[in-house]
């Protein structure tokens, strides 16, 4: 028979303020396709040109679709990654921080976070064909860049990634001894 702790009032808040967040965090990806759909002239002005790593141009309603399918690519692996986050804290919740749940969420989240952060590039490259593929010959293009924060994901992810063995290790360590008691 397993022994399960009551969480603190400090964790069991801390859970609730997370996921709270991570809901309002799957909201604003769900919306980000919709955006794209209704995209116009403030794409320029609102500064998501130099982030989707586009110049100024027309954008039409063909790439406007385009632009949204594309995006469906880093949303479906956001909303991945804040399911097993949403999962992780359900159970440090409920005081369950080294149970195998936890454990597995915490894994699958660290390798969904450093795998979004290598598929955000590509994205951003599939992004500029869709919203350039509307416009004439030779002005067609694809805009491929690395910046630093895509660096510093993959370095946040291969943390996590790191965190996570540990602890997986650690819970095997702790199941191993208790096994000798």
């Amino acid at each position: 028979m397993q022994h399960t702790p009551t969480p603190s009032f400090y964790l069991r808040r801390h859970a609730q303020v997370v996921q709270a967040l991570i809901l309002a965090g799957a909201a604003l990806l769900l919306m980000q396709p919709v955006l794209l759909l209704r995209a116009g002239d403030w794409l320029d002005t609102a500064g998501m040109d130099s982030l989707l790593g586009v110049t100024s141009l027309p954008i039409d309603d063909a790439a406007r679709w385009r632009a949204a399918l594309v995006s469906l690519l880093p949303v479906g692996g956001g909303l991945f990654a804040l399911w097993h986050l949403w999962r992780l804290f359900g159970e440090y919740g409920l005081g369950r921080v080294f149970g195998p749940t936890a454990q597995n969420a915490l894994v699958r989240f660290a390798w969904a976070v450093l795998l979004l952060a290598l598929l955000l590039p590509l994205a951003r490259s599939l992004m500029s064909v869709a919203l350039s593929m509307s416009n004439p010959p030779g002005q067609r293009y694809v805009a491929i860049g690395i910046a630093w924060f895509d660096c510093l994901h993959i370095l946040f992810g291969a943390v996590l990634v790191a965190i996570a063995r540990v602890m997986a290790e650690a819970r095997r360590l702790a199941d191993d001894n208790a096994g000798f008691v």
